[in-house]
């Protein structure tokens, strides 16, 4: 994941292709199950019916899924919001808290890592990101370098 300048004081981070792709190609097989299935539904009992609303729900929720990661130096703040239909979280973590951000071999995974976020006052870092060991240095030195906070390699 990259992020590009917006303007001096913010930057956002851009969702991939392939993440785009598949989650078009998802959302829209479900819904095209469901318009297919629901030509018949004045013949089927309601719990069948109830049954067919909640991937339709899922669906929806999967194509309008969006992360956005804003960066503001002005105020020295990185927000972090997760939207779909309607806004599920957003989490502001401030700049100045941050002591380092730290990559780290994803526990179970043979090529999976983690991007963290080093806090002075938590004992446990925030998982930013996570990714193979060269998206995630390359995304670690960047953000390291756009918000002159060290990087620290596993």
């Amino acid at each position: 994941m990259y992020f590009k300048q917006l303007s001096p004081t913010q930057a956002i981070m851009a969702k991939t292709q392939t993440q785009t792709i598949g989650r078009y190609f998802c959302a829209s097989l479900v819904a095209l199950l469901t318009l297919f299935v629901t030509t018949g539904f004045e013949r089927w009992p309601y719990s069948e019916v109830f049954i067919w609303s909640f991937p339709a729900l899922l669906s929806w929720h999967f194509l309008f899924a969006r992360r956005r990661v804003e960066f503001d130096l002005e105020r020295q703040i990185i927000t972090h919001k997760i939207s779909s239909l309607y806004p599920l979280s957003q989490q502001v973590i401030p700049i100045k808290h941050i002591s380092a951000f730290q990559i780290q071999r994803r526990l179970g995974q043979i090529n999976g890592y983690d991007l963290l976020i080093v806090m002075d006052s938590q004992v446990e870092p925030l998982k930013f990101e996570y990714g193979n060991l060269s998206k995630m240095k390359k995304l670690g030195q960047q953000l390291s370098q756009f918000c002159t906070i060290p990087l620290q390699c596993d």
